[in-house]
């Protein structure tokens, strides 16, 4: 169901919510799920004979829609409930009542006891093969996954692709898989006994040639403030940039200074903001009073876009919007008429002296925008980010931006949106590599913060 609820803190980032299906017999995935499901459970109950070796022909009247939509006419659908809701600080919510797990148990127990002294009827297994196309094991793993595949919008996968992946999984479930699963168990129990770090370990399992092998925990990497030497090219350099013994002169090794801040600090450290209602330029003002950094740019990732390079190979390119310096809100009473050609329009707008000259050429892409259109900016730009707005204020309304841009395709669906589910959540993390562009003084000089620690913004 598309409820505010459901949509809530965990349903963010890469997470997708799933949209229910809605049965199609005009579906090949939803009838062949059908068919095969029923298939499976009549050999299993006796209904009919399970499949031969060899009988290729196998229940051959059932591998069509038609058969699948005359036995669906004939089904009663239970009606949905949807179960009671609590989310952290909620009433719960959900069509259905809330009940007890232990009523609910109860009631479980009371109907099987139903069944007591009753003979159970003689079940008929099915051993998992891979390789018999006819036997409808395959077709009800390749069905069953695709549904859930279109659950998320994800890539579907066909017969063949099943059947080879299929093929694969008992022998690993059988080997790495459980090998892996009894470890993190055992490092799991050190948790529960409250183990200091050093008690814990990483496993390296060599199945093929017989080796376990087992390291301490490694330091999480501390970043540092230092400088980074760049070293021209031989080639785009002078004969004289090199000594006697071919080595490049220091002079000509650019060295360019970079701070972390704070200092030292590894990807489980955060700069905690005091409240999500200060406003941006307190924001500002808290950064250089607090912590002797000066905010530059601020350019917050809504998400991202889909690109090829050169060779067609998929690139991820994040999709952002301007926060600081606020983006200049165009004041439509200053823009000529769009009945002005354009160079009437750019000599109105060059000699305003009421539009600040930095902001001149965007006033002039404004009206060009109003002409083609035949619409002028609305005043008071009530999708902009202003000084005077609480960070709190702001990440709503990069939610919103977030979702006008999902919608609109600009972003890629397959990465998400960098921000949602705002509501219910206590705070908001801005990523390491999605922090505003700051300078502080080092050493003397003013220099770039290349590796600040992430920001946790209150909500609550």
């Amino acid at each position: 169901p598309d409820t505010k609820q459901d949509k809530g803190a965990f349903w963010s980032g890469h997470k997708r919510f799933p949209e229910a299906a809605v049965f199609d017999t005009g579906n090949e995935t939803h009838w062949m799920y059908q068919v095969a499901t029923t298939a499976l459970f009549a050999q299993m109950l006796g209904v009919v004979k399970p499949k031969q070796e060899g009988d290729d022909d196998f229940l051959k009247d059932w591998r069509n829609k038609e058969w699948c939509a005359a036995q669906v006419k004939t089904l009663v659908v239970p009606e949905y409930v949807a179960g009671a809701v609590n989310t952290e600080g909620d009433a719960a919510t959900g069509g259905g009542a809330k009940t007890d797990s232990k009523d609910t148990l109860k009631a479980l127990l009371s109907k099987l006891a139903a069944f007591k002294g009753k003979p159970l009827p003689a079940l008929e297994e099915a051993d998992f093969e891979k390789d018999d196309d006819a036997n409808f094991h395959i077709d009800f793993i390749t069905h069953c996954a695709n549904l859930r595949a279109a659950n998320y919008q994800i890539p579907t996968s066909d017969f063949q692709k099943v059947k080879l992946v299929a093929g694969r999984i008992v022998p690993a479930i059988a080997t790495t898989t459980a090998a892996v699963c009894g470890l993190v168990m055992l490092e799991l129990f050190k948790l529960v006994l409250g183990k200091p770090v050093s008690a814990f370990r990483t496993r390296q399992v060599g199945l093929a040639v017989n080796t376990y092998t087992s390291f301490e925990a490694q330091e999480p990497k501390a970043l540092k403030s230092g400088v980074e030497k760049k070293v021209p090219k031989a080639e785009e350099l002078p004969a004289d940039a090199f000594d006697d013994k071919g080595a490049l002169k220091p002079e000509y090794i650019l060295e360019e200074k970079y701070v972390a801040y704070p200092e030292g600090h590894t990807i489980w450290d955060k700069l905690r903001v005091p409240s999500g209602t200060m406003k941006l330029g307190e924001f500002k003002d808290w950064l250089e009073k607090e912590h002797k950094v000066k905010l530059s740019t601020w350019g917050f990732v809504l998400g991202w876009k889909r690109e090829e390079d050169e060779n067609g190979k998929e690139m991820r390119i994040p999709y952002s919007t301007q926060i600081y310096p606020p983006p200049v809100v165009v004041d439509p009473s200053k823009l000529p008429p769009v009945t002005d050609s354009q160079a009437d329009a750019m000599r109105k707008i060059m000699g305003d002296f009421a539009i600040p000259q930095p902001q001149k050429m965007q006033y002039v892409n404004a009206w060009k925008k109003a002409q083609q259109t035949g619409v002028m900016p609305s005043a008071g730009g009530g999708g902009s980010v202003k000084l005077d707005m609480s960070l709190k204020d702001i990440l709503t309304l990069m939610e919103k931006k977030a979702d006008a841009a999902m919608q609109d395709g600009t972003l890629w669906p397959k990465w998400g949106k960098a921000i949602s589910g705002l509501a219910g959540r206590k705070f908001w993390v801005i990523p390491a590599d999605q922090t505003p562009s700051c300078t502080t003084v080092y050493q003397g000089e003013p220099t770039d913060v290349r590796h600040m620690a992430k920001l946790e913004i209150p909500l609550a």
